[in-house]
């Protein structure tokens, strides 16, 4: 009987001292997005390995002050970060690395509107013991995933009266007024989810104007073509893009030479507000074909240039530019296909 007592009373104490680690955090998934600490105030991160995403999100909830974790899918790598982007860091485009962080409306500076999805994890272990002459523990953990959305309602009530001798009237006004809030990031990055990589250069060395051709085979009937730049110093000049059918000399592109002298056909983007983010450029001495090339010199930051073309699904496509490089550095070049 005393026993007993001692194995009941061992029981309580276990099942009080886990139900203090239980706790609940909102996070955003961002694929392809890397977390960078750039401010001297960041806390120091904590790396694990981790055999999935699904336990690198269970390490930051076990952390009770995990707000962000970044999963590298090339070698399981979790890290986990007390500080949140919109505190000290930036988010960055990196293949194979998934960021998870907790929601704050701040989090993205100047956004553009499309919809993202929002998971709430909890956690939930329970111990118990069974035994007779010895214990035995049997642990089980609960992942709940769901979307969430808010509505914000407000009401305003307007109450009149008039009052005779003879009789009293009295009338009430109620209007409702209902706003939708939703959770927004940069098209130019989003879009790139999924999309494959033709092109990833890291400080290259100086370079003269360099064809580079690719063939892809289209999965949707629009298809996006993007480059991305950095050069701290100096600057890229991109010209002459191509892209074909393979079997026909029809040009998908529009302005590929930028020869009109205007954007048409392009569109440009600078979600990390670096400097001396690229322009079009007129100088018949500087570029490949023509007299307007592509310069950029984006600084702190890489900056986007993109343009859709239609396609067929299932069909070959060859894509084709010219890309000339100055001995800045740090610099980088990337060229995405697909969205």
């Amino acid at each position: 009987m005393r026993n007993t007592i001692v194995l009941f009373l061992f029981f309580i104490i276990i099942t009080q001292t886990i139900s203090q680690d239980i706790r609940s955090l909102l996070l955003t998934k961002l694929n392809n997005i890397q977390y960078q600490c750039t401010n001297y105030g960041c806390s120091s991160s904590t790396i694990v390995l981790a055999l999935n995403l699904r336990a690198c999100e269970i390490a930051c909830l076990v952390n009770i002050d995990c707000r962000t974790l970044t999963f590298d899918q090339s070698n399981n790598q979790c890290e986990l970060f007390v500080d949140i982007p919109s505190q000290y860091g930036s988010l960055i485009i990196q293949a194979n690395i998934i960021t998870m962080t907790a929601v704050n409306n701040g989090q993205l500076p100047a956004p553009m509107t499309i919809d993202t999805t929002t998971s709430t994890y909890s956690p939930t272990t329970t111990t118990s013991l069974s035994t007779t002459s010895s214990s035995s523990t049997t642990t089980t953990t609960t992942i709940r995933t769901s979307t969430t959305s808010t509505t914000t309602t407000s009401s305003t009530s307007t109450t009149s009266a008039t009052t005779t001798t003879a009789t009293t009237t009295s009338s009430t006004t109620t209007t409702t007024t209902t706003t939708t809030t939703t959770t927004t990031m940069f098209t130019c990055i989003s879009s790139l989810t999924g999309a494959t990589m033709l092109l990833n250069l890291t400080n290259s060395p100086s370079q003269s104007y360099t064809q580079y051709s690719y063939n892809y085979i289209a999965v949707t009937t629009s298809t996006r073509l993007t480059l991305s730049f950095r050069m701290d110093s100096k600057n890229w000049s991109l010209d002459t893009l191509s892209v074909k059918r393979i079997g026909t000399s029809t040009e998908l592109l529009t302005n590929g030479d930028f020869d009109s002298g205007t954007m048409s056909g392009w569109a440009s983007c600078n979600p990390n507000n670096a400097t001396n983010f690229g322009y079009l450029q007129y100088d018949p001495l500087y570029t490949q074909s023509g007299s307007y090339y592509w310069k950029d010199a984006s600084t702190g930051a890489v900056d986007y240039l993109y343009q859709y073309f239609s396609s067929v699904v299932g069909a070959s496509y060859t894509i084709s530019f010219y890309l000339k490089a100055d001995t800045g550095l740090p610099n980088s070049a990337n060229v995405y296909i697909g969205s």
